[in-house]
This record gives C-alpha cells, sequence and structure tokens, in this order.
C-alpha cells in the first residue's frame, strides 16, 4: 500500500509541469484601475503582456491621472515581471522597470491675475510586487503595489486590473 501512495505521489510531482499552462510567445492585453499616492488621485489606464518565457513576462502600460487640486498626470511604464506560481490559478511576481511621466499643474483662472501653470517631465524607476489569479480560461485579475523612484515626485502607487490572452 505504501508503494502505491509513493509510486502516485512520484507521478502525481512529474506531471506537475505538464498541468501548467504554457504561455511563452503569449501576448495578452488589459486594463487596470488604481491610486496614486503622490498625485493623491486614483487613475485608469491599460496594459500589455508579452511572455518571453513560461515565468518572464514583460509589461508596457499607459495610465491617467485626472486634474485633481490643479494637479493632473500621465504615466507609461515598461516593466518586468517573474511569475512565481503558489498555486495552479495564482501567482506572485517581483516587479522592475522603467517609468516616464507627465506632471501639470494649473492654479485656474483668478479673475485678471497671472495664472501660475507649469508642466515637468520626469523618469524613473518602479520596483514592486504583484499578485495575479487566473479567473477562467484565458481570463485573470492582478492587483499591484509599486514604488516609483521619481525625482521630486516619487510615489507608492496601487493597481487593480483585468485582462485576458490572446
Amino acid at each position: 500500500m505504501n508503494r502505491v501512495l509513493l509510486a502516485c505521489a512520484v507521478f502525481g510531482l512529474l506531471s506537475i509541469s505538464k498541468v501548467s499552462a504554457q504561455f511563452e510567445g503569449t501576448v495578452g492585453m488589459g486594463i487596470h484601475a488604481g491610486y496614486g499616492a503622490g498625485i493623491s488621485s486614483p487613475g485608469v489606464g491599460a496594459h500589455l503582456h508579452y511572455y518571453h518565457t513560461n515565468n518572464v513576462r514583460f509589461v508596457p502600460s499607459f495610465s491617467y491621472f485626472p486634474e485633481r487640486k490643479g494637479t493632473g498626470m500621465w504615466m507609461a511604464d515598461a516593466d518586468a515581471h517573474y511569475l512565481l506560481p503558489v498555486s495552479i490559478t495564482a501567482s506572485l511576481y517581483p516587479i522592475a522597470g522603467i517609468h516616464y511621466s507627465n506632471w501639470k499643474y494649473s492654479a485656474g483662472q483668478a479673475s485678471e491675475m497671472l495664472v501660475e501653470e507649469w508642466t515637468k517631465h520626469r523618469a524613473g524607476i518602479n520596483l514592486g510586487l504583484g499578485f495575479q489569479h487566473d479567473i477562467a480560461y484565458r481570463v485573470r485579475a492582478n492587483f499591484e503595489l509599486k514604488y516609483q523612484f521619481i525625482k521630486d515626485y516619487s510615489q507608492v502607487v496601487f493597481m487593480a486590473g483585468f485582462g485576458f490572452w490572446l
């Protein structure tokens, strides 16, 4: 009886790699919404996923944070994720990447006085952690928390999104 259980356990462990999905070379896309602590505003965006290997994917994304208290921002990120499976449907992944953002401030019109306005372009680096859960066939939800190292504008960003594979 013990030999049968041992044989089943070994067979089960050997077949895990065959059960896991093969994503190498596939592309996915999705939408996300979140909050930027530095700009103190919610934002929305879209992202693409390109699976270089089953565990490494590259993720370009664009996010827009509408004007709030005179300040608005959009950002473009190019991140890399390394997927660490936690279960058959869930994965954790560290995030590392580059960042570019456009910050715009407008104090508004106050009668005939001069209005203060400025636009700043900033490059930076992203570091963070994400969680992905496969909801259904080719559909996933993801949650990301990352810190953006940006000169004069560093911030924590939380994003939650949905996506699918093509």
